[in-house]
């Protein structure tokens, strides 16, 4: 089952349109002459705009648009006049928000898929609780508002119901998976693999270690024999074009991504990626409060999550400087780190890694971190250099 065809479907985009025009047209009392700011992105921004143009010809008095704004730092763009949402804080009596995000369960199933993060409620949540809106101040704009996305939705459900294998049963069957792998590498070492900071040279040191790594890991198949013992798949566009890499390793998938499992060499174990995203039955450490709190550095905690269940003795975090581009201080507020400097976590991601850290140690784990980020502060710093490599090779595991 192809499910993109009900994301680029004609009557889904018009009835997006229609849906969207609704909701502005019953709160244009609330909206008054506040600008509007967006949250939002792809296609569903697209028909927003387009909702906008087609209510302005109709001399449906809209306010204009003020400024995008983003709940991931990574999104934060000048050129593009997308803040971060920190902004809006203390300013519900400027501005009005209007939220192009997943709302129904169905459309963060297919969001998940398509790798987006951040769901309406969770958007609308910061809003409320970090940025000092009313209900009255924000618009979820994928709330269905009529038969039209009712049936739509509908159509949807019915298809992703209809698709055997991720159906049902999913917790069941990662339950019995996971269970062989209970301290299975116990007392000994692994290397969680990031990207954004990893180097080449590097990477082909680490060859013959245990390694996890995962999506964006992708781009480096082709510069580098290295391939990680075992790979999180978390983001649908990095199996594309990579299957053949994937499939040959040890897999732990999002259940809402497709995949051709008859290709893997082993079978790959699923996992509900939807809610706080947390494998059932691996240790979780605690609720972080927002999900925007630790959505970037999503994969590394699973992976640290899978680390921690496998018994790994000493697990080493590499290659994650410039995860999070931009500096976030107590009061929300996004700056740019000094140059020369790496920017650290968002206090609620440090919090988290805080618990990672307690709970590590009580099971008698550690984690170091080989980062200059000083988001990772918490945890033992070691410098690769002075890392035993002696029976590491680059003819290692290939």
């Amino acid at each position: 089952m192809d499910y993109t065809e009900y994301l680029s479907n004609d009557g889904m985009k018009k009835g997006k349109l229609g849906a969207y025009k609704t909701h502005i047209i019953k709160n244009i009392e609330k909206i008054g002459q506040k600008k509007l700011v967006i949250i939002g992105s792809g296609e569903e921004y697209d028909v927003l705009m387009q909702a906008l143009s087609q209510l302005r010809m109709k001399n449906v008095k809209v306010p204009d648009i003020a400024f995008r704004a983003t709940a991931s730092e990574g999104d934060v763009s000048e050129a593009d006049d997308i803040r971060f949402i920190s902004e809006l804080k203390g300013k519900s009596a400027s501005f009005y928000v209007l939220i192009v995000a997943p709302f129904t369960p169905l459309e963060i199933q297919l969001a998940g898929m398509a790798g987006v993060q951040g769901t309406s409620a969770e958007i609308a949540k910061v809003l409320r609780n970090q940025c000092g809106f009313t209900d009255n101040g924000y618009c979820e704009m994928n709330e269905p508002a009529g038969f039209g996305m009712s049936m739509a939705n509908m159509k949807l459900n019915k298809a992703l119901s209809s698709d055997g294998k991720r159906a049902g049963g999913m917790e069941n069957s990662t339950a019995q998976q996971l269970a062989a792998y209970k301290d299975k590498m116990k007392g000994q070492r692994c290397f969680i693999l990031g990207t954004p900071g990893a180097k080449l040279d590097e990477l082909n040191g680490l060859m013959n270690e245990h390694a996890f790594a995962g999506n964006e890991f992708c781009d480096f198949f082709t510069r580098t024999p290295q391939r990680p013992e075992f790979f999180l798949l978390t983001e649908a566009s990095s199996y594309l074009g990579n299957g053949k890499y994937i499939e040959g390793m040890e897999s732990f998938i999002d259940g809402r991504i497709k995949v051709f499992e008859d290709k893997f060499k082993k079978k790959p174990t699923y996992f509900n990626g939807l809610g706080a995203g947390l494998i059932s039955g691996l240790p979780t450490f605690q609720q972080a409060e927002s999900a925007f709190d630790t959505a970037k550095m999503f994969p590394m905690y699973v992976m640290i999550q899978l680390a921690l269940y496998m018994g790994f003795s000493e697990i080493y975090l590499y290659g994650w400087d410039g995860l999070f581009p931009l500096d976030i201080d107590g009061d929300g507020a996004a700056r740019k780190p000094a140059e020369g400097e790496a920017a650290g976590f968002p206090a609620g991601a440090v919090a988290l890694l805080e618990q990672v850290k307690k709970y590590a140690e009580g099971s008698g784990s550690k984690l170091f971190s080989m980062c200059a980020t000083k988001g990772l502060s918490m945890f033992g710093h070691v410098e690769f250099a002075d890392i035993d490599l002696s029976a590491s090779s680059i003819f290692g595991r290939i």
